[in-house]
């Protein structure tokens, strides 16, 4: 018998109903840690997807105010700017409310640059062509059933009309997921369709430049050029811009934070009382080993080694049990619009077998320690 196949006998078959119970906590632990991280990296997987060398010019005042077209030129000639394009949202409505998903007007040959957008259907030239055509996100797609050639009605109380676009194109982004899940029309269609006072303007510019690591320069040189202006500007990269966005739920996410964190606390501590209490059972045997040669260190290596394989069976079952609860959760959440990040994740899983077995074997270590250092003579006198 091996030191690892003695904890493996102590940690499973000495007590059996009281290892079951002990795994079974440390899964549903497991369980709900990784449902929770996988929905905290889903809300940032937005931003996290922002590339480094690309830059947001909106209004200083506020992002639901517009600016003027003409920045588009005094933009890209600012040194260090390499592409510009911008865009409008739309905020429609498909047939019912419930439907909701992104729209953006935006301007076709120099948006598709800047967002290194792939066509997996139709194609750009019909776009471009077309003033009337959309592209749609091929995620968009499968969840409406779009195909190229039909037409999508929308509706908005933003930009109200009849408002009607023909699908050119399925497309998904190389570098961004959120692609897959918004439609894209012509600017110019929008705009033609505006009244004189709200012609010629738009929401963002989403500029590119050389090197990234000018970005804070280049920040300042576009503000710089529209300072005192009656459209004064605010740069900044593309992934604090979207981080806008999550921080208006910070709340909620800091919430989910600390729950993890207390899922962890619950898991060590189902651990640690579990070892406390099979140590405590198995004195005499403990004292027995140090009688005939077992050093303290040996005592103490079986005892953490038998929290550790508790905690990482327990996170085993639970991430296999969460994997397929994901990927249906993750199809639901993004057959609404939400969340479209969500899904297994290889990063989590991993996190959460190795907070498992972190977990176990730092639980036992305290009563792992007290066990080792128990003089022999007491240890055989105590009868439990």
């Amino acid at each position: 018998m091996t030191l690892a196949g003695l904890a493996l006998r102590n940690a499973f078959l000495r007590n059996k109903t009281r290892s079951f119970l002990t795994v079974l906590g440390t899964t549903v632990a497991a369980l709900a840690f990784v449902f929770l991280r996988t929905v905290l990296a889903a809300w940032y997987a937005s931003s996290d997807a922002s590339a480094a060398d690309r830059l947001v010019t909106r209004n200083a005042i506020s992002i639901i105010q517009p600016l003027p077209l003409n920045y588009r030129d005094r933009i890209a000639s600012v040194q260090g700017v390499t592409k510009v394009t911008f865009s409008n949202w739309f905020g429609g409505v498909y047939k019912d409310p419930k439907n909701f998903f992104a729209q953006f007007a935006i301007d076709p040959r120099s948006a598709l640059e800047v967002f290194s957008i792939r066509f997996v259907g139709g194609s750009k030239e019909a776009f471009f062509e077309d003033r009337n055509s959309c592209i749609v996100g091929r995620k968009l797609a499968d969840r409406f059933k779009f195909r190229v050639g039909d037409t999508i009605p929308l509706s908005s109380e933003i930009y109200p009309g009849d408002w009607r676009f023909k699908v050119a194109g399925i497309v998904e982004g190389t570098d961004d997921e959120s692609v897959a899940n918004t439609m894209y029309f012509h600017w110019q269609r929008l705009n033609e369709g505006l009244p004189q006072g709200r012609k010629d303007l738009v929401g963002v510019y989403t500029v590119t430049v050389a090197d990234a690591a000018l970005s804070p320069e280049v920040t300042r040189k576009i503000d710089g050029a529209f300072a005192n202006s009656d459209f004064e500007t605010h740069t900044e990269t593309e992934k604090s811009f979207r981080l806008q966005f999550v921080q208006g739920s910070s709340a909620i996410l800091y919430a989910l934070e600390a729950v993890s964190g207390v899922i962890l606390v619950i898991m060590a501590l189902i651990l640690g009382n579990t070892l406390a209490m099979g140590l405590r059972e198995r004195t005499p045997e403990i004292g027995a080993m140090r009688a005939i040669g077992f050093l303290p260190k040996h005592v103490r290596g079986i005892s953490i080694f038998e929290g550790a394989l508790l905690g990482l069976v327990g996170g085993l079952i639970g991430v296999a049990l969460a994997t397929p609860f994901l990927i249906l959760f993750g199809k639901v959440m993004s057959g609404m619009g939400f969340l479209t990040g969500v899904g297994f994740k290889p990063g989590t899983a991993a996190l959460t077998l190795g907070s498992a077995g972190l977990i176990g074997a730092l639980a036992s270590a305290l009563p792992a320690w007290t066990a080792a250092r128990m003089q022999v003579v007491d240890a055989l006198r105590r009868q439990e």
